[in-house]
């Protein structure tokens, strides 16, 4: 779309390739970490993929794509990955066991290996002479329609929107509310991206549009899908009640307790530890615990930062420590994968680290000194 032939950059596209760098970076930083990268997998995906597309774009408003045509990033193969990979994402949050299943991605796959196809026979894009009549071009070119992305959307919409409906929760608490408010703003999210997606398609046909309404069209698309990944980076600190309660959930009770109240508060807080040991689920949240003593997410963090003088993981983790110490000590035989798992922690590094922290060595380390005093 750009007005000169001669391949170059203006002020947009430095800056629409400088916002593909940056989702090329937001992936990396999700998967940096081991539980990160297995959680938000499909979100990572997502967005390593809209990057690609954005970076094919660039090559394409700058007119570097004819200097360059083998390059060429599957535009709508991805396209047609991201309604599934935003639903495998969304329903982990009510029902951790729900698998999205392998055909969901179908669409996307032979649209990949249609397409591959299609790049090798034209050697990289550049040569389809004797093509014309050949099926596999009728295949290509319907396959690439861009309204089967735009109804691939739409359907993941419905999808997503229908399985919170049918697993929803009517249960009166925090972590519902929190999950609902959650879910929805993912799911408003992508609405943004797919109706920034679909009006291109439609306002493309006027004779008003021109390069700067793509440019905008794409801004609009990036705000949906790189806020969708910002969002997820932060999703354990929402969960977790330290991050935008205020957008998330109601606080309620911000009056001030007496220190008599505060001692009950706590005391009432450790007696549930001590009796149901919530802190062995790999999946807790400060929210989900309020629910259980019976406080606000507010009310008990503030009770664990003034009495425990920690935060909420500080706390659980400190639970989750002894917890292990007594099972390096009782249990020799399980190994330390089991045993991290079985007290609560979801990857080595965090667990070790924690350990280390507290008794100033290794779990392994441990496990063998004790073994040692024991042989000797």
């Amino acid at each position: 779309m750009q007005h000169s032939t001669i391949p170059s950059f203006d002020t947009w596209t430095s800056v629409f390739l400088l916002v593909s760098s940056l989702g090329f970076f937001l992936s990396i930083i999700l998967s940096a970490r081991k539980n990160s990268r297995k959680n938000n997998f499909p979100i990572i995906l997502l967005i390593l993929g809209f990057s690609f597309i954005l970076f094919y774009y660039v090559l394409i408003w700058t007119n570097y794509r004819s200097i360059y045509p083998y390059l060429y990033f599957f535009d709508t193969s991805w396209y047609l990955a991201f309604g599934p990979l935003l639903y495998s994402y969304t329903t982990r949050f009510y029902n951790i066991t729900f698998r999205v299943k392998w055909y969901h991605y179908i669409p996307a796959i032979l649209c990949f290996v249609i397409n591959t196809i299609y790049y090798v026979k034209t050697q990289g894009l550049q040569n389809s002479d004797g093509l014309e009549n050949e099926v596999l071009l009728y295949f290509t070119r319907t396959i690439n329609n861009p309204w089967l992305p735009a109804l691939s959307f739409i359907i993941y919409l419905t999808t997503i929107k229908d399985f919170i409906k049918f697993h929803k929760n009517d249960k009166d608490s925090q972590y519902e509310a929190t999950r609902k408010k959650w879910s929805a703003f993912l799911i408003n999210l992508f609405f943004v991206f797919t109706a920034a997606y679909v009006s291109y398609y439609i306002l493309v046909r006027f004779s008003f549009f021109s390069v700067h309404w793509d440019y905008a069209i794409s801004f609009s698309m990036s705000v949906g899908i790189y806020a969708i990944g910002y969002m997820v980076y932060k999703e354990p600190s929402i969960f977790n009640g330290e991050l935008l309660a205020n957008l998330f959930l109601k606080e309620t009770d911000h009056q001030e307790f007496s220190e008599t109240t505060k001692e009950e508060f706590y005391s009432k807080l450790l007696t549930y530890i001590n009796t149901n040991k919530p802190y062995l689920d790999n999946n807790l949240r400060l929210v989900q615990l309020a629910d259980k003593v019976g406080f606000s997410s507010h009310t008990l963090s503030k009770i664990i930062n003034e009495k425990a003088s920690k935060n909420f993981n500080q706390f659980i983790n400190d639970y989750r420590i002894k917890e292990a110490k007594k099972l390096l000590l009782e249990d020799t035989s399980s190994s330390i994968k089991t045993i991290y798992f079985d007290v609560g922690f979801n990857n080595k590094a965090t667990f070790n680290n924690a350990f280390k922290s507290k008794y100033k060595c290794t779990p392994s380390e441990y496990k063998r000194k004790h073994l040692q005093v024991q042989n000797d």
